[in-house]
């Protein structure tokens, strides 16, 4: 028997070696298209005059700017790109395909004037046979692209940009007559799983399509196994049936497994031939592993207990919208593994090609999902397109054995139009119609759904159909307190124990701009962010039965609708939108890596003012038992690490430079970490005071300025007077203020203020008032007047008729102090308001 394999081993590799000319090509068309934003009539015809159009390379979309503008809303409807194919005596005689790996939304594809086909979605490859549409010689490729709202194509709304354009690779694909399917719905035309591994065997059943031409003689498919050092393991040879189909079970002795701490890869390769020519060839990842949800126990992987600790991922990126390269899809992936996570949810759709090979290299378990999100259309043109975004996704990504669940739903019931309760049970029977296909066409893999913090989906028996449930929950941000979110958790488990659940949302806004000592719900600050993760995993932590975690989100994301701080980003993310880590990110890595980590939590924070000598809190996270602290090369003590891998200290700063130093022992191998934290005192007698007026955080403008948290008037200081001041924040707390980029300024304000008062020194000052209506509709509703001792600077002021609601008005005004600033308020209608305030001494007295 040794001596028989070790012959077909050698057969095998002798055959795969003459591969060479005959096997299928791959060659990039990401490059020389011609684009147009807008709708010509005839622009799929080949005497079509591109001249004037823009030469753009692939992947490319036509919303990078405008979902980020003020103007409101960003380009939904058609565009068109165009590009020559050379069809060369190397490709004469080849079957050719067109093959996108994605385009949002519908796309159109046109061969010399000719239809190839359609595809409708924006998240799923698909691929067009246009051997009978081509020459010899130049051709004309021409793809209309649209990503208008279409009630009959998910998503129908969502907080994410629905970028539109030809956005990820464009491939052509040219193989022999008889090759592998490469119109399965754009997969790879073979199905490998792992339907056995026990008792030292690994069994591999491997399904495939090979498209046979009749002329083609002696067809035989020949499917060899090699490990990750690329050393053969086993070879079979098979023989198509009619329909083109072959069906074999192969299997691999002692097989290592797969996981997040040994993510082990086999590959598998299928080659056609004919007689002993080679003349297609694909190459497929190959994993062992198996897993397990249990109610009660949570998530096993391989017969062991594994919690998993996960992101959620958008893959959008600042600059760029959705037109991201693989080499940045990548590393995201690598920057999700470094912080110790072991899943990602791919939110909410099907993502490129190398992320998927990216989590099945580094260990990274996934759940994907279809985009049907917020509601339904109840047609059934929407139930078949969602239908066929399902049978994409899974045959497209069905062979990465990182991937463990298949979602088709996220918080269906979030945006169901009033007074449209059809919706409920059509959503029910639409969620058994996907969770039923995708059995179907993955019987190896659990379904699973994302709901929104809603009994709701009990109630209509949505939770019933998918495998796992998964748990979008935001207590403590958008509703009540931290605290409810473990009571919530306990209540779902108590009333439907055998159910595994997922918390697969969990997040809060962080603005590195925005810092208080005394953060709050909804105010963006980065502290407020920390308070908010460490409670929760405490929580997650403390509730064994649960499953895992997903937490939105790693990273910032383009969300158009958005106002907040930061207008059309969603901030919760771990890193910014342009990739750099947030404060909270290291949080998670001490929690959760295995690498010596020590963070001193100031980077967020590094130019800092206050009252002379400010004493503040300054966390270290750590995963090392104990952290000594050092300021200006003084140490502050030696300090035990939490579960929480926090320590923490009372710093008094110095100021100008306060240079920080944590020291740890790895095994008796140091470990430090430093930052350079610059603090202003700030008192009456300074040159400048800038107030964030209403609010309490401080924020720093692009200037580096530093607006300093709010504050009632007391004796030698500044702050607001009056008895019906009331701080206010924006009215919804999202409320986008146009026209500036330092929307926290404008964003909350005190409202019923009778005086605000500043006890400088005398001499003569320049202040500046800054203001933005962002609660009444209408001109007329707030009108008053602003005094400084008996001159009026802004008589029978109106907001809203001087520039509009929610955009920001500035006045300058020049005063002398004596015995202090003075700016009084006095109504007419309405309470006056006042949203920040910035006082700079230009000469003493």
């Amino acid at each position: 028997m040794r001596a028989f394999r070790l012959l077909t081993a050698v057969l095998a590799l002798t055959v795969l070696c003459a591969a060479a000319a005959s096997a299928r090509t791959k060659t990039s068309l990401n490059t020389g298209w011609k684009f147009h934003k807008g709708d010509p009539a005839t622009a799929s015809e080949n005497n079509f005059s591109d001249t004037s159009w823009t030469t753009v390379n692939i992947p490319h979309t036509w919303n990078v700017n405008d979902p980020f503008d003020d103007e409101p809303g960003y380009y939904r409807g058609p565009g068109w790109y165009r590009r020559e194919l050379i069809v060369d005596r190397t490709l004469v005689g080849k079957h050719l395909f067109l093959y996108f790996e994605g385009a949002s939304q519908v796309a159109d594809v046109y061969v010399n004037g000719q239809k190839a086909g359609s595809h409708i979605g924006g998240y799923s490859a698909f691929s067009f046979d246009i051997t009978s549409l081509t020459k010899p010689g130049r051709n004309l490729i021409a793809v209309r692209v649209d990503n208008s709202f279409n009630e009959d194509i998910p998503p129908l709304t969502a907080d994410f940009n629905f970028y539109g354009g030809i956005y990820r690779d464009v491939w052509l694909i040219a193989t022999d007559k008889t090759h592998l399917s490469i119109t399965d719905r754009a997969s790879s035309g073979v199905t490998i799983s792992t339907p056995y591994i026990q008792r030292g065997e690994g069994i591999v059943a491997i399904d495939g399509i090979v498209n046979a031409d009749p002329s083609t003689p002696d067809i035989t498919v020949l499917t060899s196994i090699f490990d990750a050092s690329k050393r053969w393991v086993d070879t079979s040879t098979s023989r198509i049936g009619d329909d083109g189909r072959f069906v074999l079970n192969m299997g691999v002795r002692k097989p290592r497994l797969w996981s997040p701490d040994s993510p082990y890869l086999y590959s598998v390769k299928i080659s056609v031939r004919s007689g002993s020519k080679i003349i297609d060839e694909i190459e497929q990842p190959l994993g062992f592993r198996w897993y397990n949800f249990d109610g009660e126990k949570g998530f096993s992987l391989n017969g062991k207990p594994l919690k998993l600790h996960g992101v959620n991922r958008h893959q959008d990126h600042a600059g760029l919208g959705n037109t991201v390269p693989d080499r940045l899809h990548v590393r995201d992936m690598e920057i999700i593994k470094d912080a110790g996570f072991n899943f990602v949810r791919l939110a909410h759709y099907p993502q490129d090609p190398s992320v998927l090979e990216a989590c099945d290299r580094l260990g990274l378990l996934v759940w994907e999902e279809t985009p049907i999100v917020n509601y339904i259309t109840k047609s059934d043109a929407f139930a078949d397109n969602s239908a066929n975004m399902v049978r994409d996704m899974i045959r497209q990504h069905r062979n990465h054995p990182s991937v463990i669940l298949w979602g088709y739903m996220n918080e269906i019931y979030l945006r169901v139009p009033k007074g449209r309760d059809d919706l409920y049970p059509a959503t029910v029977e639409l969620a058994r119609r996907l969770n039923s296909i995708a059995k179907e066409e993955d019987p190896s893999r659990l379904t699973t759904i994302a709901f929104h913090g809603n009994d709701i989906y009990n109630k209509t028996g949505l939770g019933d159909i998918p495998d796992v449930i998964g748990w979008n929950l935001y207590q403590g941000w958008y509703s009540a307190t931290v605290e409810d979110f473990g009571k919530f958790l306990d209540d779902q488990h108590k009333r439907f124990p055998k159910r595994p659940l997922i918390v697969s949302e969990y997040g809060a806004n962080g603005d590195r701009r925005l810092h208080s000592t005394q953060p709050r719900r909804f105010d963006s600050t980065t502290e407020y962010q920390r308070y908010y993760h460490e409670s929760y995993m405490a929580q997650m932590e403390a509730r064994p039965y649960l499953s895992g975690s997903a937490l939105w989100n790693e990273f910032d994301f383009g969300a158009e609708l958005r106002g907040e701080t930061i207008p059309h980003l969603n901030q919760k993310g771990m890193y910014t939108f342009d990739r750099k880590p947030k404060d909270i990110h290291f949080f998670y890595k001490a929690k959760l890596s295995k690498q010596g980590v020590l963070h001193i939590a100031v980077g967020d924070q590094l130019k800092r003012v206050g009252v002379p000598s400010a004493k503040e809190t300054v966390d270290v996270y750590s995963n090392m038992s104990s952290v000594e602290l050092f300021q200006n090369g003084k140490s502050l003590g030696k300090k035990t690490v939490d579960g929480g891998r926090k320590a923490s200290w009372d710093v008094t700063w110095r100021s100008g430079a306060n240079v920080l130093a944590a020291r740890a022992s790895n095994r008796r191998t140091p470990i430090t970490d430093t930052a350079l934290v610059t603090f202003a005192p700030v008192t009456a007698a300074s040159n400048e005071i800038a107030i964030n007026v209403g609010s309490n955080a401080s924020f720093i403008d692009s200037d580096g300025r530093v607006w300093i948290a709010d504050q009632p008037y007391s004796k030698g200081s500044w702050g607001y007077i009056g008895e019906k001041a009331t701080r206010i924040y924006s009215q919804p707390p999202d409320r986008n203020i146009l026209r500036t980029d330092s929307d926290p300024l404008f964003q909350t304000m005190v409202e019923g203020l009778t005086e605000y008062r500043f006890d400088v020194p005398d001499g003569e000052y320049e202040i500046e008032l800054l203001f933005a209506e962002t609660k009444n509709e209408r001109a007329g509703m707030r009108v008053f007047d602003v005094l400084i001792g008996e001159r009026i600077y802004l008589g029978s002021f109106d907001p809203v008729a001087m520039v509009g609601r929610d955009r920001p008005f500035r006045k300058m005004i020049r005063a002398e102090s004596k015995g202090g600033l003075s700016i009084k308020f006095g109504s007419k209608i309405g309470e006056p308001i006042l949203n920040g305030i910035l006082v700079r001494r230009i000469s003493r007295r």
